[in-house]
C-alpha cells in the first residue's frame, strides 16, 4: 500500500509539472487542427466512393494517421522526462528516496500516456459526427482507440528509455524517432520477404502491424501480450540503464 501511495503521489507530481507547460497544450492544437483538416478530408472523398462504409473510408484511415503521426509526438513527450531530473539534480535525491526506481519509472510512464490520452480525447467528437448521419459501429471506435492506446505506449516506453541514456533533450527525441522508426520499417521488410516464417517473424515485431486488428474492430490476444510485453521490455531497459548510472 505504500508503494502505491508514493506512486500516486509521484504520478500527480509529474502530472501537474506536464500540465504547467504550453508545449502540451501547443501539441494538442495542432495534433487536433492535423486530424480535423483530414477527417473533413476523407468525409468529402467519402462521397464519391461507391464501396465500402464510413468505418472503412473516413475512421480506418483516419485512425491509422492518428497512430502514425503519435510515432513523432511520443519522442517529444518523453524527452523532458530524465533529462530535467538529471538538469535539477533532483535524480539522485528520488533514488534515495523511499520511492524506489520503479515507482518512478511508472509515474514517469503512465503521466505520458495520460497526456496522450488527453490529446486524443477532442477527436472522439468526429464518430460522434458521423453518428447524425447514421453511423453505429461503435465497436470499431473503441477498438481502433484501444490500439491506439496501446501502440502509444510502446512508443512512450522507447522515449522513456532514450532520455536515460542522454542529457541532451532533442537527441533523446531523435533517438527515440530513429528506433521507432526503424520497428515500423519491420512491416515493409515483411512485405518484401519471400520466406513466409521470416515474413511472420518480423512482422510480429513491429508495432503498427499489431494495429491492424484493432482497426477492424478484432482485439486478438497475442497482439495485447505482444503490446504489453514490448512496452514491459524498453521500461525494464530505463530502469537498469538509470539503475547502472546511479550505482
Amino acid at each position: 500500500m505504500q508503494a502505491l501511495s508514493i506512486f500516486r503521489i509521484l504520478y500527480m507530481k509529474e502530472l501537474k509539472e506536464s500540465f504547467k507547460t504550453p508545449m502540451v497544450y501547443i501539441l494538442t492544437g495542432l495534433f487536433c487542427f492535423l486530424m480535423g483538416g483530414l477527417f473533413y478530408n476523407y468525409v468529402v472523398g467519402s462521397q464519391e466512393l461507391t464501396k465500402g462504409n464510413l468505418s472503412l473510408n473516413v475512421l480506418v484511415p483516419l485512425f491509422g494517421n492518428m497512430n502514425f503521426i503519435f510515432l513523432f509526438l511520443a519522442p517529444l513527450l518523453t524527452m523532458r522526462s530524465y533529462i530535467d531530473e538529471k538538469k535539477n539534480s533532483t535524480i539522485d535525491l528520488l533514488m534515495m528516496s523511499p520511492a524506489g526506481d520503479y515507482s518512478i519509472l511508472l509515474s514517469k510512464f503512465f503521466c505520458s500516456l495520460t497526456v496522450a490520452a488527453f490529446m486524443l480525447a477532442p477527436t472522439f467528437i468526429f464518430p460522434i459526427i458521423l453518428s447524425t448521419s447514421g453511423y453505429d459501429d461503435w465497436g470499431v471506435v473503441f477498438s481502433s482507440y484501444l490500439g491506439i492506446i496501446m501502440s502509444v505506449g510502446c512508443y512512450l516506453s522507447v522515449g522513456l528509455m532514450a532520455s536515460t541514456l542522454t542529457n541532451n533533450q532533442i537527441v533523446s527525441a531523435i533517438s527515440a524517432f530513429v528506433i521507432l522508426l526503424g520497428f515500423m520499417l519491420l512491416v515493409v521488410v515483411g512485405r518484401v520477404s519471400n520466406n513466409f516464417l521470416v515474413s511472420q517473424m518480423v512482422n510480429y515485431m513491429s508495432v503498427p502491424y499489431h494495429y491492424e486488428g484493432f482497426a477492424r474492430g478484432v482485439i486478438r490476444s497475442y497482439d495485447m501480450v505482444f503490446y504489453f510485453s514490448f512496452s514491459g521490455i524498453f521500461l525494464y531497459l530505463s530502469h537498469k540503464i538509470v539503475a547502472s548510472r546511479n550505482l
